[in-house]
């Protein structure tokens, strides 16, 4: 796999030379990255360089470090069953 991330996927590595980040020694470190905070030429690229099983088993081991709405998001895409909070107002939005 190519570590020749296109910008929409650089600048979300912002605290780090990108050119030092690898695709498979890095994968949950891309993959928690491009799906928290990447738009969505970061998530076709996503989809491009991981195979589903691959996102799913990320969902699996680091879901819950996830935004609710991305894990339904990606668990949907992926087909695979995780626990997902629902309803209520996330903690950082007060009363």
């Amino acid at each position: 796999m190519s570590n020749d991330f296109p910008d929409a996927v650089k600048k979300l590595f912002w605290e780090v030379d990108p050119s030092g980040v690898d695709v498979v020694k890095h994968r949950d470190y891309v993959l928690e990255r491009v799906i928290t905070r990447g738009g969505w030429n970061a998530m076709k690229w996503l989809r491009r360089v991981y195979n589903l099983e691959t996102i799913g088993g990320f969902l699996l081991r680091k879901g819950s470090r996830l935004d609710p709405r991305d894990l339904a998001y990606w668990a949907l895409i992926t087909n695979t069953e995780v626990a997902v909070a629902s309803g209520g107002r996330p903690p950082w939005a007060g009363p």
